[in-house]
């Protein structure tokens, strides 16, 4: 091994050593550098500590300042409205202190009748005790002897029948006239059904020129179980309920002494050749005569001048029965403040549960009078009466009897040959005095005679010795010939891929069904129902949907006339075939449902919406 020179190794240990050493110093350096900037943030933070806390004070000040300064300016901006609020609220409370002073001189004057009122009650009171104690002596015989035996003549005495005209003298608290209504008030209703609890029900009575009506409303659906029912109604409006068209309905007096029932007093009974009779019950002998006679004189006035109904009888499209809500514009009770000097025309019947128009009778009469110029007219009536000049089955001229669920026009002789088939076959209503909804005007308008005659009289060539019955046949020709159109289908023409037998042609034309309602097409729809389709055939291979399904989600296309679009009449002609609102397809969705999921029209949501009463 070879030896290190001294000199080599000495400075090999030297330069060793001097990088050691200014190793340390760089080190000491990186420390003097580390101190000196742990120095300068320490001096940093407490310097910044003065301002940063000014600053973050000055700042909120001037954020509070501003929104201060901005709630000055929004309460100026307000400021007049405040002081025209004030000056509203100041003068509604001077309306109001203005408009007790006429109560409380009406409260005394009420108060003071029925004091009077009291004191004969407690006169006739003492008087009685006495008679019932055998305290005869400062009494007469004549007093005794000339004593009222009968009902009668006791009211009559005590005049309790002249109780609300005396009372209405002093308070005038009277109910508004309904404009357009004859007579209107409380009335006891007889129920027709012997399992109700309660035989008799009040309610609202109204008597116009076109029929008698009454208001039903939330838990009043009689004989089906009240707020029990299904199709229970909300508590927030009210149902118009027809009883009877006036023209077809007389009213026959109940004589209590004759019945041999006294509860029978002051009723009378409704008869009507279309609806079942109602026993009503007045709330007095004047209400009674106001009834009765109210009845009597609009039949008069019907049958003397009104012939058969004009069309201003006709009832308001897609108004079956009126519905009367919280927020309607309806005339209700109201204080009349007037002179006393009037007292005397003052109706005392109305303050019994009644009110009587005497003067539309006049007004009824004259030409000239608004009422009968602005009368209720249906102008889609009278649309479907000029397209249909002449009966479907005899042609008679001018019908005014229709067949819903077949779409056409009937003279009155054929339509009561109809009503005999069972509204399974044919479902008659009368133009001119049934009531009917807006879409089913409109489903009549849109089939009509021709179109329908075409599909129920299409096969007549191949039934041999078979003839139209023409208007002056005899009824036995005409029920032939409409038994054997329309229950036995005798005139219908099937082709050879139609099927023989009649599992086929449902399947058939069922099948058809479906493909016509979803293409809402309105002829092929009433043609596949006469010809057996089902309303409540199901399509597999559409997640089974029946026809109504299929038939609400239709929308026009983009490049089609939106008149011609007829989807509502497709429905309403399905449903008065049959077809069910409620029927669930295979994901439990009924008939609504799908329309509202399939983003079908407006106007098909709201029909089945009024439909399913929703």
């Amino acid at each position: 091994k070879l030896e290190k020179d001294p000199a080599l190794a000495t400075a090999e240990a030297a330069t060793n050593l001097m990088h050691n050493l200014e190793q340390i110093r760089l080190a000491q350096a990186n420390a003097e550098l580390k101190r000196f900037q742990l120095l300068r943030r320490l001096d940093s933070i407490k310097t910044r500590r003065n301002f940063e806390l000014g600053e973050s004070a000055l700042s909120s000040l001037n954020g509070i300042r501003a929104y201060f300064h901005h709630c000055s300016d929004m309460i100026d901006g307000v400021t007049p409205k405040l002081t025209r609020l004030q000056d509203k609220q100041a003068q509604s409370r001077e309306k109001h202190d203005a408009q007790q002073a006429p109560w409380e001189i009406k409260q005394r004057s009420l108060t003071n009748a029925i004091s009077e009122v009291g004191a004969k009650a407690a006169s006739i009171g003492v008087i009685a005790n006495a008679v019932s104690q055998g305290q005869l002596d400062d009494m007469d015989e004549d007093f005794i002897s000339s004593q009222p035996t009968s009902l009668e003549e006791i009211e009559s005495i005590v005049r309790f029948w002249e109780l609300p005209q005396q009372l209405n003298i002093h308070s005038l608290y009277q109910r508004k006239l309904t404009p357009g209504v004859i007579v209107e008030g409380w009335l006891y209703k007889k129920s027709t059904n012997r399992l109700a609890l309660n035989s008799w029900t009040r309610r609202w009575f109204i008597l116009d020129r076109t029929g008698v009506y009454y208001l039903k409303g939330s838990g009043q659906n009689e004989g089906k179980g009240g707020n029990n029912s299904k199709n229970n109604v909300s508590k927030d409006w009210m149902e118009r309920v027809k009883v009877c068209d006036i023209l077809l309905c007389t009213v026959r007096e109940i004589n209590c002494k004759i019945k041999g029932n006294p509860n029978v007093r002051f009723c009378f009974e409704i008869i009507s050749p279309n609806s079942k009779s109602y026993m009503l019950q007045a709330c007095g002998p004047n209400d009674y005569k106001m009834w009765v006679a109210g009845i009597r004189a609009c039949i008069e006035q019907q049958l003397t001048h009104g012939k058969i109904p004009p069309d201003n009888m006709l009832m308001g499209a897609g108004k079956p029965t009126k519905k009367f809500g919280k927020n309607d514009n309806v005339q209700t009770e109201s204080i009349f403040f007037e002179k006393d000097d009037d007292d005397d025309d003052t109706d005392g019947g109305k303050s019994g549960g009644g009110s009587s128009n005497r003067g539309l009778f006049d007004d009824y009469l004259d030409d000239s009078n608004s009422s009968r110029t602005s009368g209720i007219r249906n102008p889609v009536v009278s649309q479907i009466l000029r397209a249909n000049p002449v009966c479907a089955d005899c042609g008679n001229r001018d019908p005014d009897w229709a067949s819903l669920n077949l779409g056409i026009i009937l003279c009155i002789e054929c339509s009561g040959v109809h009503r005999s088939l069972g509204v399974h076959v044919s479902k008659v209503r009368s133009l001119r005095l049934d009531t009917m909804r807006e879409f089913e005007y409109n489903l009549l308008l849109s089939m009509g005679n021709d179109k329908v005659n075409k599909i129920w009289e299409a096969g007549l060539h191949h039934q041999k010795g078979w003839t139209k019955p023409s208007g002056g046949a005899s009824r036995k020709a005409k029920e032939e010939w409409i038994k054997s159109k329309y229950l036995w289908k005798g005139f219908l023409e099937y082709r050879s891929e139609d099927g023989r037998e009649h599992v086929d042609r449902v399947a058939k034309f069922s099948s058809d069904l479906f493909e016509a309602a979803r293409r809402c097409d309105l002829s092929a729809i009433a043609e596949a129902l006469a010809k057996g389709g089902s309303v409540e055939w199901k399509n597999k291979e559409e997640g089974g949907k029946t026809a109504l399904h299929i038939c609400v989600v239709n929308r026009p296309a983009e490049d089609s006339d939106v008149d011609s679009w007829k989807g509502v009449e497709c429905a309403e002609l399905l449903i008065q075939n049959g077809a069910k609102l409620d029927a669930d397809d295979f994901d439990h969705h009924k008939v609504l449902d799908c329309a509202v999921l399939g983003n079908a029209k407006r106007e098909m949501i709201e029909y089945l919406s009024s439909k399913a009463g929703v």
